[in-house]
């Protein structure tokens, strides 16, 4: 049976647009009609010869079905307003938007028009963080830590809005609690901002979770792991892979001179379906259009936000 080609446009043509619209003119039953970007040097990201190029989304918005839009966090709710206005289904990268507000005012304009809504959280279609849900059990510790090098195109957002709000998304998601208190601290190296935040969040079941965040690293690093009663989880989003350490038995073995204490455990290797995450997530919003299915999911994005507002707020930004 053949699927419904989806008719997509692309607004913002930086670094993340630039990994949209490789990844969205491998796609099949994805035709890529238009790309709007006021920078016509980045027009050669795009290799298929009919999708018309232009500064103007205006000028090719009438023949899609839906837009991503991946301009500056300032232009987010503008732009997105408009589209929906417009009939327009919409994949708008994160953060969603500046304030809770406008977040809330574009997810009731998509219910009212029953248009998709979709929020940019990449890692949630990352194949690791798909087995950690099903293996995750009680945990009480959940460390995460995603450092890399600075980019200039996101110097004005926080750390916390560019980096650390997917490790806020996952750690919320998978933490069947309401969160009771949080602590954070942050510097700014490379800009105005803050470029470097520490946050510890506690929630009402017990669990606490550390989370790290820099963009002033000389390497790239996205790992997070888990502490459980019976297990300790290392996951790598880079790679996608997950190792499940169990402890088996201890041993104490007194000797003439020495006491020798000996812990034996298992590794396991989680065998992890892998696929660009990007790739998915384009294909769930162009599923989402197809279907008229798991259109917008308000509560799961704007918490997320909520809190990433709140951890600036507290740093003063």
């Amino acid at each position: 049976m053949l699927m419904k080609k989806i008719n997509l446009g692309i607004i913002g043509l930086g670094r993340m647009g630039g990994y949209h619209a490789s990844v969205s003119q491998l796609i099949p039953n994805i035709n890529l009609v238009g790309i709007a970007d006021p920078n016509e040097s980045n027009w050669s990201k795009i290799k298929y010869s009919k999708t018309i190029k232009t500064s103007n989304y205006l000028d090719w918005i009438d023949n899609v079905d839906g837009v991503i839009i991946a301009v500056p966090t300032n232009m987010h709710f503008a732009i997105a307003k408009n589209c929906l206005l417009k009939n327009k289904h919409v994949l708008l990268e994160k953060p969603l938007t500046k304030t809770v507000e406008q977040a809330t005012e574009l997810f009731e304009l998509a219910k009212e028009k029953k248009l998709a809504l979709h929020v940019g959280h990449v890692e949630r279609f990352n194949g690791a963080i798909q087995e950690l849900k099903k293996i995750i059990n009680k945990p009480y510790l959940i460390e995460a830590q995603r450092i890399g090098p600075f980019v200039p195109s996101v110097r004005n957002d926080s750390v916390i809005l560019d980096l650390m709000i997917h490790d806020l998304d996952i750690v919320l998601n998978l933490v069947d609690s309401e969160l009771s208190s949080f602590h954070v601290s942050g510097r700014n190296v490379n800009t105005k901002s803050c470029d470097i935040a520490i946050v510890q969040l506690k929630f009402k079941n017990g669990v606490i979770a550390n989370i790290t965040s820099s963009r002033t690293s000389h390497i790239k690093k996205r790992t997070m792991t888990i502490h459980q009663k019976d297990s300790f989880i290392n996951l790598d989003f880079t790679t996608q892979n997950i190792s499940i350490h169990k402890n088996t038995s201890d041993d104490i073995q007194i000797g003439k001179n020495e006491l020798k204490y000996k812990k034996i455990e298992t590794v396991e290797h989680l065998h992890v379906y892998k696929d660009n995450p990007l790739k998915l997530e384009i294909e769930h919003f162009a599923n989402s259009i197809r279907t008229m299915k798991k259109l917008t999911q308000p509560k799961q994005d704007i918490k997320a936000l909520e809190l990433t507002l709140k951890l600036e707020k507290e740093l003063g930004l």
